[in-house]
């Protein structure tokens, strides 16, 4: 999903627009936002100071490393394997580090889906709350004659 950010002086990002891609693309046009085209699903508002924009190439990084999630991981499984290589380290020891990177992992992305499905009711919400405002009703009406037929060849539905 794109996103745009409205970084300070110092990079820290102090607005997001995350509410579609349109908007997104339309906000990043303003002068001080970036367009993030594809945003890390760690990233939230709530944890938005932890993470700043990399001007090289624009992708949400953390401002502890400077690398993307997936960098860090990418990055600490290469230093488990050298130390694993290197006798430095048991097979028992890689297991739990990676074992806990994965559990990590999970946390964020089930973190990132249980915001996005509220912020999906959010906006069914203020839809209904719109169409009420407007006079439509979001409820269809249901059928008051429903007849069914079923032969041999197949089965006939109908509804007024």
């Amino acid at each position: 999903m794109k996103i745009s950010v409205y970084l300070d002086d110092d990079r820290n990002i102090i607005g997001v627009n995350n509410t579609s891609n349109i908007a997104a693309e339309m906000q990043a046009t303003e002068k001080g936002w970036t367009l993030i085209q594809n945003s890390d699903l760690a990233f939230s508002i709530e944890n938005m100071y932890e993470w700043t924009v990399r001007e090289s190439d624009n992708k949400l990084v953390h401002k502890s490393t400077g690398k993307t999630p997936d960098e860090e991981m990418k990055n600490t499984i290469k230093i488990l394997t050298e130390g694993q290589l290197n006798g430095q380290l048991t097979d028992k020891q890689v297991q739990e580090a990676v074992t806990a990177m994965t559990k990590q992992a999970v946390q964020d992305k089930t973190t990132s889906q249980m915001a996005i499905t509220d912020l999906t009711k959010q906006v069914a919400d203020l839809t209904a709350k719109l169409d009420k405002a407007n006079g439509v009703n979001p409820a269809p009406e249901a059928p008051t004659d429903v007849t069914s037929t079923a032969t041999t060849d197949g089965a006939t539905i109908t509804a007024k």
